[in-house]
């Protein structure tokens, strides 16, 4: 294909055609308003014009981590943890009752549940602080752990990914989080993980094996580090190729990287945040990329900040992803934030999108 064709062109390519990867190469020659403009466009085919959210509270467990990242503020190396515990935390499950009654008080739909790579926490405990959730609030849906967690939890304790899944599901988890994709690219990889977490390959295995096993869940992309454009198609595209093979994912959220506070921040190896010029191209080649296959795009405006999230969903995305009340990861970087359903509504409706309440699976439970 040629560099010449234009926006209307890639519209009538891709409303009936899944597009190659060197074809989504090739749809960054577009200039930015028209990268834009086609994202909405794709957007308004494929979902419509609401944006939707889940009213959704965060409990981190803990943060004492053996990974220790270097795009992570949030962790505290486990090994110092014998040596100065008041660095970290673990939450008991008494802990995790005062923070699901804080949820209770905001009337939530949905709660997070994540946290590092602790290996002092059994399985009992895990399904301990689920039941304790579900004691509290019996009609939530819980969405637990990032697939690294799954993974690490399984390792550690002895068990198979069915097995832990099997024991999670009836202490109460009902899907994943889909965090801890990063980018597939290992050679970008090794500069932003350890090895402590799993590969690329390991954690598109793993997402198919969890959704085999009837747990869905979100599909995500750190980006904004070490990587290049065609790490970032290439990460999109192999999602989409293990949707195909085994659906599960439930919404793509592309994470920006938030520099404060971080080891590669800190050693030099990034000096600034992406640019909103990037922002636009990511959201727009997520919309042409996975539309079809993972038709909600997700706009995390905790990490992107309010304004930036109203230009990514007019350039592709189509969900706000939740209210994020509690939310620490993202907090570590100094992103201390939060938003109310009336300011969701008020950021949606300013770019003339219709506000809806969803659940975690995406159902429209309220338009506004």
């Amino acid at each position: 294909m040629s560099m010449a064709y234009s926006k209307d062109y890639w519209y009538d390519y891709l409303k009936d055609k899944e597009i190659k990867e060197k074809d989504a190469r090739e749809l960054l020659n577009l200039d930015i308003y028209s990268l834009m403009s086609l994202g909405d466009s794709l957007t308004s085919l494929e979902v419509g014009d609401k944006v939707s959210y889940a009213v959704s509270y965060n409990i981190n467990y803990s943060n004492y981590c053996t990974a220790s990242c270097p795009i992570c503020a949030y962790y505290v190396p486990y090994k110092i943890k014998k040596h100065n515990p008041e660095k970290g935390f673990e939450l008991s499950v008494e802990d995790v009752h005062k923070e699901a009654m804080k949820a209770k008080d905001l009337n939530v739909t949905e709660i997070h549940i994540v946290g590092g790579f602790n290996p002092d926490l059994s399985i009992e405990y895990y399904e301990d602080i689920f039941r304790e959730v579900k004691k509290v609030l019996p009609d939530i849906t819980l969405k637990t752990f990032t697939i690294p967690e799954i993974d690490f939890i399984a390792r550690t304790t002895g068990n198979s990914i069915p097995e832990i899944i099997e024991r999670f599901r009836n202490a109460g988890m009902d899907a994943h989080t889909g965090g801890g994709a990063e980018i597939f690219n290992e050679k970008v990889r090794e500069q932003i993980t350890t090895p402590e977490k799993i590969s690329g390959e390991k954690w598109l295995e793993d997402a198919k094996l969890i959704h085999s096993l009837g747990v869905k869940g979100n599909s995500t992309m750190t980006y904004g580090t070490v990587e290049d454009y065609d790490d970032i198609i290439n990460h999109m595209i192999r999602l989409r190729d293990n949707e195909l093979e085994q659906p599960g994912f439930l919404s793509f959220i592309p994470l920006k990287f938030s520099i404060e506070n971080t080891p590669l921040y800190k050693m030099g190896k990034i000096r600034m945040a992406a640019s909103g010029d990037k922002d636009i191209r990511v959201y727009a080649l997520a919309r042409a990329i996975l539309g079809k296959s993972i038709r909600n795009v997700s706009v995390y405006w905790v990490a992107l900040g309010k304004e930036l999230a109203q230009v990514a969903l007019m350039s592709g995305g189509s969900d706000l992803v939740g209210t994020a009340f509690s939310e620490k990861v993202f907090g570590a970087t100094n992103r201390h934030t939060s938003g109310s359903v009336e300011e969701l509504n008020h950021l949606i409706e300013e770019i003339g999108k219709i506000p809806a309440l969803r659940d975690t699976f995406y159902n429209i439970k309220e338009y506004y």
